[in-house]
């Protein structure tokens, strides 16, 4: 590929892949290392793609497929496991609920939420991405929205009403509506 294409869709994607990368390394680091290695993937294949969507369904599988490749590497399990047990408390954390309980989720869940909630594909799109049926999409979805609501009403201390960003967290839940989650993210 043309360092200068890829260079365009560094800039356009960089975000995205960034965020698909942090949801499965869950550290800045190593989601910063899996953004270059999905992007010297592109630069090394021969892809001409007319169609930005393509381009950018392809970048956020690849970082998928990169960490997912990363994760099952033994010597990082290994590594992972040494850096919690001495840094539990410098664990990196974001500010936002609902982002820490989407980080959470089982890694089948995890990325159906991120392209449906916060990129804005459809069903049928993601379907194609990871290689299921739209309706075990559907089905990965609706899960994970039960899963996400039941801990957001374990968050809240019994008698609490909660703070107003659990408020908001839990009836975006309910409501399920994309536009809201990707303002709340």
């Amino acid at each position: 590929m043309q360092i200068e294409r890829a260079e365009e869709l560094y800039h356009k994607y960089f975000a995205a892949v960034y965020s698909v990368c942090f949801l499965y390394m869950k550290n800045e680091a190593d989601a910063c290392d899996m953004v270059q290695e999905t992007f010297l993937r592109l630069i090394q294949g021969d892809f001409s793609w007319r169609d930005e969507e393509k381009a950018k369904a392809w970048l956020i599988v690849s970082a998928s497929n990169c960490c997912k490749s990363q994760l099952r590497r033994s010597w990082r399990k290994r590594q992972v496991a040494y850096d919690a047990a001495l840094h539990d408390k410098g664990k990196e954390e974001s500010d936002n609920l609902l982002l820490r309980m989407i980080e959470e989720l089982e890694e089948k869940y995890r990325l159906p939420v991120y392209l449906y909630y916060f990129e804005g594909y459809k069903s049928a799109e993601i379907a194609k991405m990871l290689h299921i049926s739209a309706s075990a999409v559907r089905s990965r979805l609706a899960k994970a929205r039960k899963q996400l609501r039941m801990e957001l009403e374990d968050e809240r201390p019994t008698g609490n009403t909660g703070s107003s960003s659990e408020k908001q967290s839990v009836k975006m839940l309910e409501n399920h509506s994309a536009k809201n989650m990707r303002k709340a993210w």
